[in-house]
């Protein structure tokens, strides 16, 4: 048992230790590979050494929980890590294309921006609408007696 907590508090002694070395400004910090494999670590090294004392082998247990842990925490922060590095290049990508639209696009010094000219779509035979259902402000075509979505007789527009 004295061995078991000796391991223990050797163990969180360096946590604690390697957990001082991180700070939250700059490049100084761990990145989410070390500071995954230092959480994972930790955790493996306390749950190696609750099982190592079950079987009778504390110290084994706290030592290979430990790099189970640290091995699954580092890949774990390195996942993390890729799909920060994913999602800030996506980022980019679509600022790049939002900047870079040919409307968008800087002109040279002096020259207006070309104004794109609307162009209404050729008329085909549009109808005209001359009645209206004074209940929904709906308008119809002359050819319509009753609204077809109510039934409501149309009135000529004044």
């Amino acid at each position: 048992m004295r061995h078991y907590r000796y391991t223990v508090s050797l163990a969180l002694i360096a946590v604690i230790l390697m957990a001082g070395c991180a700070t939250e400004e700059g490049g100084g910090g761990l990145s989410e590979r070390e500071g995954g494999a230092l959480l994972g670590g930790g955790l493996g090294a306390g749950l190696g050494a609750i099982i190592g004392n079950q079987t009778g082998h504390a110290g084994a247990g706290t030592a290979i929980g430990a790099g189970a842990g640290a091995l699954a925490g580092a890949l774990m922060g390195e996942s993390q890590r890729r799909q920060k590095e994913q999602l800030r290049k996506e980022f980019r990508q679509e600022q790049m294309q939002q900047q870079y639209q040919p409307q968008y696009a800087p002109q040279p010094s002096g020259q207006q921006p070309q104004q794109q000219q609307y162009a209404p779509p050729p008329a085909t035979n549009q109808e005209v609408h001359t009645k209206y259902n004074p209940r929904t402000g709906q308008t119809f075509p002359d050819r319509y007696k009753y609204d077809p979505n109510t039934g409501e007789e149309l009135q000529f527009l004044r």
